[in-house]
């Protein structure tokens, strides 16, 4: 049986492998990838793993580079080199730079970063919407999560607290939690639960189903663990284990999938903040199954047989920052 300390270990070195095959790829002038081409996939999660990883100097230069090329007058990250990638999850990138940029204090990009972040927030629901522009868009679990995360790190507790409302009203909705848990919400309509059979993996996850978005749950978890931290409520930390719980019982192909990566996240957040060893073997078994993808080269790719330069560069920034969390919840626990 893995012993924590041995785990710990472990999971130290699969992220050490990871922030040398990020290191080789930052260009001079700080950039991540070619984002002239590539978008914002190699490098909005970036400032947060080089961060992560002690990388202090690169992370300043990527940052700087993102504050005078990326970042508008409004504060979000847009322009040719953001790319078209996530302009139905638009808040997630917003929120993993915002993060990143957080960690490093580089409050230049975190202040304006911020007050664009908050006009996505649904005045009455509490989630943040899918899209830019569209008011009526649908609130997810993921934009929502992530975005609340950045709340919680940028001092935005009464912004955070709302989404942990949202969360709570998507969950008081679902109907049937044990087998399939539903991930979207339309204002004025209520969670969706209707879709056409081919829609079901961008909608749902089915627990009797392969190649499912498992990571939804898993930072639902993640951001409700920290918002008890911050509020001092146990309820929130009540409600992520709620939503990890159909992490007992999908399918064991989930362990051989990316998507399995922010399940470990939660579950050892949780974990940190309840004691419950059940969510400490959780997180052990999600952090073997991320040393197992990970590549001799120190990399991780998707799943799902398609890859490049970008989408590796983007899996391996974001299981960094993963594999670090989970660390600091198993030994902080």
């Amino acid at each position: 049986m893995v012993t924590q300390t041995s785990l710990v270990h472990e999971l130290q070195t699969a992220r050490r492998k990871g922030i040398d095959f990020i290191l080789a790829r930052q260009r001079a002038d700080g950039a991540i990838g070619n984002p002239e081409t590539e978008g914002l996939g190699p490098y909005y999660k970036a400032l947060w793993a080089l961060a992560a990883g002690g990388e202090v100097e690169a992370a300043h230069r990527l940052a700087t580079w993102v504050a005078r090329n990326v970042l508008a007058e409004d504060g979000d990250f847009s322009g040719p080199l953001r790319g078209d990638d996530h302009n139905y999850s638009y808040a997630y990138p917003n929120a993993w730079l915002i993060c990143g940029a957080q960690k490093l204090g580089r409050f230049d990009i975190t202040s304006r970063g911020m007050d664009f972040l908050l006009r996505l927030q649904h005045a009455e629901d509490g989630g943040f919407r899918i899209q830019r522009d569209r008011e009526d868009a649908p609130q997810d679990l993921l934009c929502s999560s992530q975005a609340g995360n950045a709340c919680l790190f940028t001092g935005h507790v009464g912004e955070a607290k709302n989404v942990g409302r949202f969360l709570r009203t998507v969950w008081d909705a679902q109907p049937d939690p044990e087998h399939q848990l539903f991930l979207a919400y339309q204002p004025g309509v209520g969670l969706r639960t209707e879709f056409p059979p081919e829609r079901q993996r961008l909608l749902s996850i089915r627990a009797d189903k392969r190649r499912q978005r498992y990571f939804n749950m898993g930072i639902a978890a993640a951001f409700l663990s920290r918002l008890t931290l911050a509020t001092g409520d146990g309820e929130w930390l009540d409600l992520g284990k709620r939503y990890l719980e159909l992490a007992f019982h999908v399918l064991d192909e989930m362990y051989e999938t990316a998507q399995v990566g922010k399940v470990g996240w939660g579950a050892a957040l949780v974990y940190a903040g309840s004691g419950d060893r059940r969510y400490l073997e959780l997180a052990a078994r999600v952090g073997e199954a991320l040393i197992a993808q990970q590549t001799p080269e120190g990399a991780w790719d998707n799943t799902g047989g398609y890859t490049n330069d970008a989408v590796r560069t983007e899996v391996t920034c974001e299981f960094i920052v993963l594999l670090d969390e989970m660390i600091g919840g198993i030994a902080g626990a």
